[in-house]
């Protein structure tokens, strides 16, 4: 998928700080969230191309468990943690599957509930996201050469929905902009930056407590 003007959709994140001024800031009787679902990591930032144009590089996209713990510190708005299991995705270089690299994103974004106390909560957030790459491989023509993907710091974009079931029970949808650009190296050699910069949408079921 590839949504270059998808940061725009979200601007409405931005207004999260002149909200807190007028916002009600109270603390909820029950203001944690644990929550469990599945999210699909979608890269959106197309082909990109490396190493003076000769490999372009392509991340597939992938399915795997996630966990958030939310704090609810005022009454509209949420600091929320997301963390998962790694994903394991297959990596394309011209076109061709030749290899892999496992990651972990976890990203901590604070969310604006403008009607927090509906049966329907919608949000919206921003925050910042941290990627740690690792156990990259290459197989095929390239089998033996050493691919590398830099640790990175990027910003994360994010709208959702909660649907709150029970008294302490919630289903939620949301859909995230994440910042991911590694930069890659061959057999030690910097060859360019990787512009995965994915989607991550998904739905999670949580318990307030």
């Amino acid at each position: 998928m590839k949504l270059k003007t998808l940061p725009a959709l979200f601007a409405g994140a931005a207004l999260i700080a002149p909200m807190l001024a007028s916002a009600a800031c109270f603390q909820e009787a029950q203001p944690w969230t644990v929550r469990a679902g599945v999210h699909n990591i979608d890269p959106s930032g197309g082909t990109s191309t490396v190493a003076n144009g000769a490999i372009k590089v392509d991340v597939e996209s992938k399915l795997g468990p996630t966990v958030n713990l939310d704090y609810r510190f005022c009454h509209n708005f949420t600091l929320d943690v997301m963390g998962a299991l790694p994903f394991t995705q297959d990596i394309k270089l011209n076109g061709n599957r030749l290899g892999s690299t496992r990651h972990l994103p976890p990203t901590v974004s604070v969310q604006f509930h403008p009607i927090p106390d509906g049966t329907l909560d919608p949000f919206v957030g921003v925050g910042l996201n941290r990627t740690f790459f690792f156990n990259e491989s290459l197989n095929g023509p390239l089998a033996g050469n050493n691919l590398q993907l830099s640790n990175t710091w990027g910003y994360a974009l994010q709208g959702g929905l909660d649907w709150k079931f029970a008294p302490n029970w919630l289903v939620g949808v949301d859909l995230r902009y994440i910042q991911i650009e590694p930069k890659a190296s061959l057999n030690g050699a910097p060859i360019g930056t990787v512009k995965i910069d994915p989607l991550a949408y998904g739905i999670t079921v949580g318990y307030k407590f």
